[in-house]
């Protein structure tokens, strides 16, 4: 059910994040700058200003500056949607979905699960809904 959504087509979605019950998509980047080059930056910062702190002391107060690269990924708020399916014990798959999501991505997502088929109802689950009715 997964390799379904996964497979489908939409503009500007990506899957970003894959489990064996799960998956996260989100739009994709306009960019390459991530965690890896942020950290790399940083690491680089942090050793420059620790050389120049070797020539003087003062320039320790510039040890901060370290925490610039990761500032671009803290203001980065792209909206994430997590599709989960998980089978039961009678067989069928439970798919839940949870997060924010652009317009276009909303509906090709409900237009997908619209079209699967619902579970059958259990014994138990009518018997609940007769119960809180009358």
């Amino acid at each position: 059910m997964l390799d379904d959504v996964a497979a489908r087509p939409l503009p500007g979605i990506a899957v970003s994040e894959r489990g064996e019950h799960y998956l996260v998509l989100r739009p994709r980047r306009r960019y390459r700058y991530g965690s890896d080059i942020a950290v790399g930056a940083a690491v680089v910062i942090v050793l420059a200003v620790l050389v120049m702190t070797a020539i003087s002391p003062v320039f320790i107060v510039l040890l901060p500056l370290a925490v610039l690269p990761g500032i671009p990924l803290l203001l980065d708020h792209r909206p994430d949607l997590a599709v989960s399916a998980v089978v039961d014990d009678d067989g069928s798959t439970r798919v839940t979905v949870h997060g924010e999501a652009s317009s276009q991505l909303a509906a090709a997502v409900d237009a997908f699960l619209g079209a699967l088929p619902q579970a059958p109802a259990h014994a138990d689950e009518e018997s609940d809904r007769v119960a809180t009715a009358g």
